[in-house]
C-alpha cells in the first residue's frame, strides 16, 4: 500500500468512525426515550417466560420496537468477602450444599508474569504463563483531528 493509499484509508476509517459515533449517540437517546415511554404504559406490558416483562410499539411502516424489562439476574457467584455472604449462609442453612455449588478460583497476582519468571525455572514459567493467558483480538483506535468546516 502506498503512503497516499494509507492516508486515504485512515481518513475513510476516521470519517466512518465519527459517523458511527454520532449515530450511536442518537440511538442511545432514542432507546432512552422508548424506555421512558414504555414505563408510562405498564398496563400494556406482556409477561415474559423468564419472569420479566415486555412493551411493544409499532412504527408507521410496520417496524416494531420492543422494550424488555428482564427479571433480576442471579449473581454469577458470591464471594466469601461479600457483605451478603454470611446472611446467605444463615438463610440457606442445611440446604446450602443443595442450593449452591462451592467453587475455588485462582486469580493471577499483580505482575504475574514477572513473579512467575522469578519463582520458577524458565521452561516451567513459560508453560504456566501460557496456561494462564487467552488470545486477544487486535483493536484499532483513532485520534481524530477536529473536523474542517467547508468554506462557502
Amino acid at each position: 500500500m502506498t503512503e497516499t493509499q494509507l492516508k486515504k484509508l485512515v481518513n475513510e476509517a476516521v470519517s466512518l468512525h465519527r459517523a458511527l459515533t454520532t449515530y450511536n449517540e442518537r440511538l442511545k437517546a432514542l432507546k432512552a426515550d422508548l424506555i421512558r415511554e414504555a414505563q408510562r404504559h405498564k398496563e400494556d406490558f406482556t409477561l415474559t417466560d423468564g419472569g420479566g416483562s415486555r412493551w411493544t410499539a409499532c412504527g408507521t411502516d410496520g417496524c416494531i420496537a420492543r422494550v424488555n424489562f428482564p427479571a433480576p439476574a442471579l449473581l454469577s457467584h458470591v464471594d466469601t468477602q461479600d457483605e451478603t455472604f454470611d446472611k446467605i449462609l444463615a438463610l440457606a442453612g442445611e440446604s446450602l450444599d443443595d442450593l449452591f455449588d462451592s467453587r475455588h478460583y485462582l486469580k493471577p497476582i499483580p505482575d504475574f508474569r514477572d513473579e512467575v519468571a522469578a519463582a520458577l525455572p524458565r521452561r516451567a514459567a513459560a508453560q504456566l504463563i501460557e496456561l494462564c493467558q487467552v488470545e486477544c483480538s487486535p483493536r484499532v483506535s483513532f485520534e481524530t483531528a477536529p473536523t474542517k468546516t467547508k468554506e462557502r
